[in-house]
């Protein structure tokens, strides 16, 4: 069974939409379609933002990555966010979510990012350990927010 993961195309909205509303609501996180498709037609088209991957299985999307860039001092320069990671229910517990950070992890090295960071819901012991497998750690701060 093999997994292939590609960068996504503007084609590629709908379906990434309907997964990023099924991924919302696990946490009941707010949702509006329309806003969705302008920011992924936005970030899909400029590579600046970052880049979005979808995760093939079977010949499916099964899932998908988005990986975001920003500039950080403190870590020497341009450095990646793993924004979000999802994989569909259906195809969960095939090794798509450690092949999706293989992925990252690869992909950060070779693009030359010096850290990916991410966030994590703090009830999601399962992915936590898988992050922290693939290295990822617990960093001495905590995120705050500011909503205008």
């Amino acid at each position: 069974m093999e997994c292939d993961i590609i960068a996504t195309e503007v084609s590629d909205i709908s379906e990434l939409c309907m997964m990023m509303r099924d991924f919302y609501a696990i946490d009941e996180y707010p949702f509006d379609e329309s806003l969705t498709t302008a920011n992924f037609e936005k970030f899909i088209q400029n590579d600046t933002y970052g880049e979005c991957f979808k995760i093939i299985f079977e010949e499916q999307i099964a899932g998908y990555i988005i990986l975001a860039k920003y500039f950080s001092f403190e870590f020497g320069g341009e450095i990646l966010f793993l924004d979000e990671l999802y994989v569909k229910p259906e195809f969960q517990g095939k090794s798509l979510g450690r092949k999706a950070l293989e992925f990252v992890k690869n992909y950060s090295a070779e693009k030359k990012f010096p850290v990916v960071l991410l966030e994590i819901e703090n009830h999601n012991e399962k992915a936590k350990k898988l992050y922290e497998h693939y290295g990822f750690q617990n960093h001495k701060r905590s995120l705050m927010i500011l909503k205008n």
